[in-house]
């Protein structure tokens, strides 16, 4: 059974992660925007995520306080707090490309930006599911009564596909962009948008193989 001060952490991840997931929300809102020509509107929807990811930090800390004050074993906090640490990349990963948005705006052809929004979707879907796994993570009676464990290893198991599927996206993309007629400079530009928009998944991917870890040795 979880003790109170467990509890705690758990409701503090939970709040941490839903955090991160607006964070998200918004470089997908500042995403749209910008490809829907409301730069205006991008520029406002950025300074949001800056605001966000800002706040993650902030509960990002307050995890690392409640664990280092005694709540679960220490070699669960390990890795209760490296999950948390990939959790709150998620937003900084969301925030950088936000700001290549911005900052650079990009000059996307029209047919790489179908592609682009099919990779966003996936990565929107990824987190929902990681968000998913996260608030099935319960105390060692609860995964071994209810086999939460077969849930949570189903939906990571959900997110490496994807993942994966991403990359085959953000590699077809490169070789078409290199064998485009846009200018070298265009090329590297849109070469650094898109594995900025991609890496996203990658630490989503890594925040999910940390739960494993974790809902692992809970149940050990």
């Amino acid at each position: 059974m979880f003790t109170e001060k467990e509890r705690e952490v758990k409701e503090l991840i939970d709040k941490h992660v839903q955090k991160v997931g607006k964070c998200l929300a918004c470089f997908e809102s500042c995403f749209e925007a910008y490809f829907l020509g409301e730069f205006g509107k991008a520029q406002t929807i950025h300074e949001s995520c800056d605001h966000i990811e800002t706040e993650a930090d902030v509960q990002r800390r307050e995890i690392g306080d409640h664990l280092f004050s005694g709540a679960f074993l220490p070699i669960e906090r390990k890795d209760i707090y490296m999950m948390t640490e990939f959790v709150d990349k998620i937003a900084n990963k969301a925030e950088t490309a936000s700001d290549v948005v911005v900052y650079q705006s990009p000059e996307v052809p029209e047919a790489y930006v179908k592609t682009l929004r099919e990779i966003v979707e996936i990565i929107m879907e990824m987190f929902r599911i990681f968000q998913d796994a996260v608030n099935l993570f319960a105390p060692y009676d609860a995964l071994q009564v209810h086999d939460v464990l077969a849930a949570i290893k189903e939906k990571i198991n959900s997110i490496g596909v994807m993942e994966s599927e991403i990359d085959k996206k953000e590699e077809a993309l490169l070789i078409t962009i290199f064998h485009s007629d846009l200018p070298l400079a265009n090329k590297i530009q849109m070469e650094n948008f898109l594995r900025r928009i991609a890496e996203i998944s990658d630490v989503i991917e890594d925040a999910a193989d940390r739960l494993y870890v974790l809902v692992i040795r809970e149940r050990i």
